[in-house]
């Protein structure tokens, strides 16, 4: 049968200023209904209220059978998400996204009968914290950021971006109408055989106007008085435009093994983080952990680098306590480290220390639940990453009853975990493109908490699907 391909169809309602865009939500809510599928509107938190507002309860109503999403509460209003926590700690920049943003979310929740299953970001809004932020709030999915088009766990939450922009300011003519199929066609291809998901990013507004409405008026860290709708196509234009959609939304369910899902269904289709692991497996991540901090899979297991060293932790203090090694070890959610750690030169210590360090740091991810910044051994500050490597590498000769005697070399490691392929710096700054940010933006407090929580970076593995059956739609 193959293995299923799920869409989600993400719709970004955000243009809180030209009122002509709200007809086409109707028109869209039309389209997925014809064929008996949902998509996720990811609406803004003053967008809602202004539908509210300017009574546009048809509007509302639609929606309301559709799947709700949260794209911020004021999207491109400054201060942006980044803006407003460019210059703050972790905890304090968490808290602040939470004292700014659950208005909007209980505001949806009102307006539309439903809790938001994602949050969206806007636009090259990024900053790390509001991942953290959105789980305490409840929600177990990210979208956009610097994510991949497979989702992956990041601060625990479930975090994937877009695989397709659709692009309808460009839409309506023959030549986008092919670009998208071939588009698709190269996504479907490149998972046809493994599964997996296409995100595909739509902006409704744009099948009405020519221009953002926030390009018009929040460019380049503007904030005006006065608010200028964006420009409209003509009505003809607009029809070419809808149908192209509804044709486009046709040719992708004619494929195999799709079925459309939501944000709010995605989770039931990602494997749970386990609870325990056995000492055989930690043995192997302890090998592999032993030569580069990273994630590893290893007998269909997918750890973080900070799951990875709460179990190693654990399974040594335990050795430390009773002289044997745990039967299994709970897996504990730790975030990453909150600052770099100081650098320091090769050293030397003895067993005794290691074990007393190990002891100290059991405690810490006891009060703290994270991974702390460094860790003392004989009066010396080191990396993390550094003494995971280090431990790692004594659980294995342990294992193997290499005796351990006189000095232990702490070696220097990578402390910022290594993703395979990736370049998270790239893709931080590309975000802070973003035409709504003020020129040459740049946070250094972001992009350090940004590298410092890869800690609990991994790619989220696809449950068996074997059971589920390829939906049949109608056309």
């Amino acid at each position: 049968m193959g293995k299923p391909i799920f869409v989600i169809f993400q719709l970004d309602t955000e243009d809180l200023v030209t009122r002509e865009t709200d007809d086409v939500l109707l028109d869209l809510v039309s389209i997925f209904n014809k064929y008996g599928i949902k998509g996720s509107f990811a609406i803004v938190g003053e967008k809602a209220r202004k539908l509210l507002e300017g009574k546009r309860d048809d509007v509302i109503k639609a929606l309301s059978t559709q799947d709700v999403a949260y794209q911020s509460n004021y999207h491109s209003v400054h201060p942006t998400i980044s803006e407003y926590l460019s210059d703050k700690e972790w905890d304090e920049g968490v808290k602040e996204f939470i004292t700014r943003e659950i208005s909007g979310l209980k505001d949806l929740e009102n307006i539309f009968g439903m809790k938001a299953s994602a949050f969206i970001q806007p636009g090259g809004s990024w900053a790390p914290q509001a991942l953290y932020a959105v789980r305490k709030l409840g929600i177990n999915v990210y979208a956009d950021g610097i994510f991949e088009e497979q989702p992956v766990w990041y601060c625990y939450v479930l975090a994937i971006k877009g695989s397709i922009s659709y692009g309808a300011v460009f839409s309506g003519s023959s030549e986008h109408f092919l670009r998208l199929k071939k588009m698709f066609e190269e996504k479907y291809n490149e998972i046809k055989d493994k599964g997996g998901f296409i995100v595909i990013v739509l902006h409704p507004c744009m099948f009405k106007t020519r221009e953002f409405w926030d390009s018009v008026n929040y460019a380049k860290g503007r904030n005006p008085i006065k608010l200028l709708p964006a420009p409209l196509v003509s009505n003809k234009e607009y029809v070419t435009k809808i149908n192209e959609f509804d044709e486009f939304l046709q040719f992708v369910l004619s494929h195999k093994n799709i079925k459309v899902i939501t944000y709010r269904e995605l989770p039931k289709y990602i494997e749970e983080h386990p609870k325990n692991i056995s000492i055989e497996k930690i043995f192997k991540f302890a090998e592999k952990i032993s030569a580069r901090i990273s994630y590893y899979t290893i007998d269909g297991l997918t750890l973080s680098v900070s799951e990875i060293f709460g179990v190693i932790i654990d399974t040594l203090n335990e050795y430390y306590d009773q002289k044997r090694f745990p039967h299994n070890v709970k897996i504990r959610k730790l975030l990453g480290p909150y600052d770099y750690p100081p650098k320091t030169s090769e050293l030397y210590t003895s067993m005794k220390s290691i074990l007393e360090a190990v002891r100290s740091v059991k405690e810490f991810l006891d009060d703290n639940n994270r991974v702390p910044d460094y860790i003392t051994i004989d009066g010396y500050n080191v990396g993390p990453g550094t003494f995971l490597r280090t431990i790692s590498e004594i659980l294995i000769k342990i294992k193997v009853g290499e005796k351990i005697s006189g000095n232990i070399p702490i070696k220097s490691s990578n402390e910022i975990p290594y993703l395979y392929g990736i370049d998270i710096l790239d893709r931080i700054k590309r975000n802070w493109k973003w035409i709504i940010l003020p020129e040459n933006f740049y946070s250094e407090k972001i992009v350090k908490y940004s590298l410092l929580q890869l800690w609990t970076w991994k790619p989220a593995e696809l449950r068996d699907q074997n059971e589920t059956k390829s939906p049949t739609y109608s056309s």
